[in-house]
């Protein structure tokens, strides 16, 4: 791990090196490769920023692939600037933001909502939709309304919903999803999709793959599920053939892509990340929004940012997706990618 004074000294190479990785150009003259390696670099290096600003730090978002680095107080705003990153003054610092979040997270039995980290409006946004019923939607308010300006409460039309139907990649005699990513674990391959699908248990098949049976499945509270691959190993990358070589963290403002068996490929952006989201069958935790337009039967399926993989999809309401952790995943089941 980088240390905090290796950090500190780096600020200085890492205005340089902003300026040569092309963070500082433009992005729409960017190819889709170009902007996505410039988008990865740009989080790797202001989050190593963000770090080394302690408890004035507010968090980074991207702009249009260029990184801003939240600040809340003027030191912290010259040290940024001089690493060669735009910053925002802000009034809540993200450990700040991290507690507001933690402390809805103790509001339980509130099925249609959901809450999450907003860096780039320096909040916690908090999702109620009118599919909730008023004692929910009353209670979060509440809870909510204690939090000042440190969160902000959106209205959604629609109904949260986990996205398991027919016409999907991988299916058994229940239902149907898609595959996220192949990865092995112990040298051996496996299929890593969400978990209200393995919950489903059963056999599963799909394209190259047959008689794959559910190792591991938690939902709800994680969203991950791993499937045998007894067909032999799959290749590491997206059916479109990108090769997906790492596992990275989303970032509110990145842009993504999506695959998924029902609506195909898309993109979007991440809206807000450590999400809590009350699905009818419970709370997940740690999930990521996004922009990106999914639909039932992509369960499961890839989200990514060029070769860097993000999370599996766990539902949503066809406007707005959300994805579980590609990194929480790896770590809680001992595996990597293939």
């Amino acid at each position: 791990m980088t240390s905090r004074k290796t950090v500190v000294a780096s600020f200085t190479l890492f205005s340089a090196a902003a300026l040569t990785a092309g963070i500082c150009s433009s992005a729409a003259s960017a190819s889709p490769v170009a902007f996505a390696q410039m988008q990865a670099q740009a989080i790797n290096q202001a989050t190593q920023v963000a770090g080394s600003l302690g408890t004035a730090s507010g968090g980074i978002f991207l702009d249009h692939g260029k990184a801003v680095v939240n600040v809340t107080d003027a030191a912290s705003q010259q040290k940024a600037e001089a690493a060669g990153f735009a910053t925002k003054m802000v009034k809540h610092s993200f450990a700040a933001l991290t507690s507001a979040k933690n402390s809805l997270d103790a509001v339980k039995d509130v099925p249609q909502t959901a809450w999450g980290i907003d860096t780039k409006n320096n909040q916690v946004v908090v999702k109620i939709y009118d599919s909730a019923s008023k004692a929910t939607a009353d209670k979060v308010t509440a809870a909510a309304a204690k939090l000042g300006d440190s969160a902000r409460i959106e209205h959604l039309a629609g109904k949260l919903s986990l996205y398991i139907a027919d016409g999907d990649a991988i299916q058994n005699d229940q239902g149907r999803c898609s595959l996220g990513f192949n990865v092995t674990r112990d040298g051996s391959p496996f299929l890593l999709t969400a978990g209200h699908c393995t919950n489903l248990g059963g056999t599963w098949s799909g394209d190259d793959v047959s008689g794959a049976q559910v190792v591991e499945s938690d939902c709800p509270g994680a969203d991950s599920g791993l499937l045998t691959r007894p067909n032999g190993s799959g290749p590491g990358e997206i059916n479109t053939g990108q090769a997906i070589t790492s596992a990275g963290s989303p970032t509110v403002g990145e842009q993504m892509e999506k695959q998924g068996s029902t609506t195909g490929g898309g993109s979007g952006e991440v809206t807000s990340v450590d999400e809590s989201v009350n699905f009818d069958v419970g709370v997940l935790n740690h999930e990521f929004g996004t922009t990106a337009h999914t639909d039932h039967g992509d369960s499961g399926g890839p989200a990514y940012d060029g070769s860097t993989g993000l999370g599996t999809l766990s539902g949503g309401d066809t406007q707005t997706s959300y994805f579980y952790p590609l990194t929480l995943e790896l770590q809680s089941y001992g595996l990597e990618l293939a």
